[in-house]
């Protein structure tokens, strides 16, 4: 099924990249955190250009910490967040951010220049949380709308 995941996202990434789409590394390695990141940044800017490609490299750079807590939710979001919907990309973000936040709790030295975000007015004021660079809050559940909403939350606190 994995497999499956993985062809289908490749393929849709084969069609091309968002305009903003940073480029995989020359080694074909990257961090779990760099495409995903790119994921909130793309949500934020009101688009889902690129989520195809972004996704499936999300669902590469999680292949060596398969196992590990917070992986499954991760993969499970990536493989739901390259629709051509916005509100359903960013549902499936979500799931991906509660994986990522388990994950990066776990493994400190992965989380650097990270941080965790909670919007309490996303999904009709239920909340979430997010990844995001350090720095200004860039709101990826509300986009260009409310882009600054949000409080920065410390690891410790974070869920997960």
């Amino acid at each position: 099924m994995r497999w499956l995941l993985t062809l289908t996202l490749t393929m849709g990434a084969a069609c091309g990249s968002g305009p903003d789409t940073p480029p995989v590394p020359a080694s074909g390695k990257e961090a779990l955190t760099t495409p995903y990141v790119a994921i909130q940044e793309t949500l934020a800017r009101d688009s889902i250009d690129g989520l195809s490609q972004l996704s499936a490299r999300v669902v590469t750079a999680a292949e060596p910490v398969q196992g590990k807590t917070g992986i499954p939710e991760v993969v499970a979001g990536a493989g739901r967040v390259a629709v051509q919907d916005i509100d359903t990309a960013r549902l499936a973000f979500l799931k991906m951010s509660m994986g990522l936040i388990t994950y990066l709790k776990q493994n400190p030295g992965e989380r650097a220049d990270l941080e965790v975000v909670f919007c309490p007015m996303a999904f009709n004021n239920k909340g979430a949380h997010w990844v995001q660079r350090s720095g200004a809050i860039v709101n990826p559940y509300h986009g260009m709308m409310m882009l600054h909403c949000g409080d920065k939350v410390p690891w410790d606190k974070a869920p997960g």
